[in-house]
């Protein structure tokens, strides 16, 4: 079985998420995609407007259409409240998971970018393959300067259509591979998209109606 991870605030969850996870389920025949909201997000402890439970009805919204798509509680805000990592989830995911599976991890270009600050994110990027979504101008390059300097990458070809690929290697000799989504033309950002709720400004073309609907019964932002 093919799985994988995708994780992040969802705060909301927008078209951009959406085009993602099915680009991903298509190119890489994905049986399962678990998308989790994350309880507490580490690089943002104290910025989430909506709340846990807010988002993860919209995320069920959002995705509710899109098959092979499961909305997990692995990222759920934990009970002895200590912060979600990434790392630890995959980890944790990966012990739930017969050895013959592939375990994969979703991002957006813009999470990669800020990988070295993630709870140990060689660990991380080595925990298993990553499918990152480009966004338009994001580079392979990019992507290499991001990682952390332990980690050691070099581009190898690949078959798969509009797909870039690096092969990533530790000091250990552990490897995984990072593959760059280059067709996927959402250049959408949630806080830019909180922003225009909060000045009352249309948001039909981001949100699926469903989850706009929900924004407003809430009066979420």
């Amino acid at each position: 079985m093919r799985v994988a991870l995708f994780g992040g605030s969802f705060d909301p969850p927008h078209r951009g998420h959406v085009a993602l996870a099915r680009l991903a389920r298509e190119r890489f025949a994905l049986d399962r995609i678990l998308v989790a909201p994350v309880g507490a997000q580490p690089l943002k402890p104290d910025s989430a407007p909506a709340s846990f439970e807010d988002r993860l009805a919209m995320t069920q919204l959002a995705f509710a259409a899109e098959p092979g798509v499961e909305i997990s509680l692995l990222d759920a805000p934990r009970a002895d409240a200590r912060l979600n990592y990434t790392v630890d989830t995959l980890e944790t995911l990966r012990r739930e998971l017969s050895p013959d599976d592939s375990l994969f991890c979703i991002l957006g270009a813009d999470s990669l970018l800020t990988i070295r600050k993630w709870h140990r994110p060689a660990d991380l990027l080595l925990a298993c393959d990553f499918i990152v979504g480009a966004r338009p101008g994001f580079e392979l390059d990019d992507a290499e300067a991001a990682l952390p300097r332990e980690i050691q990458a070099r581009t190898i070809p690949t078959e798969l259509p509009a797909t870039r690929l690096l092969e990533l290697t530790s000091p250990d000799g552990r490897r995984s591979r990072l593959y760059l989504l280059t067709d996927l033309n959402e250049d959408i950002s949630a806080t830019e998209i909180r922003a225009a709720l909060r000045g009352g400004e249309a948001a039909e073309k981001v949100l699926a109606p469903e989850v706009l609907e929900y924004i407003r019964a809430h009066r979420l932002y």
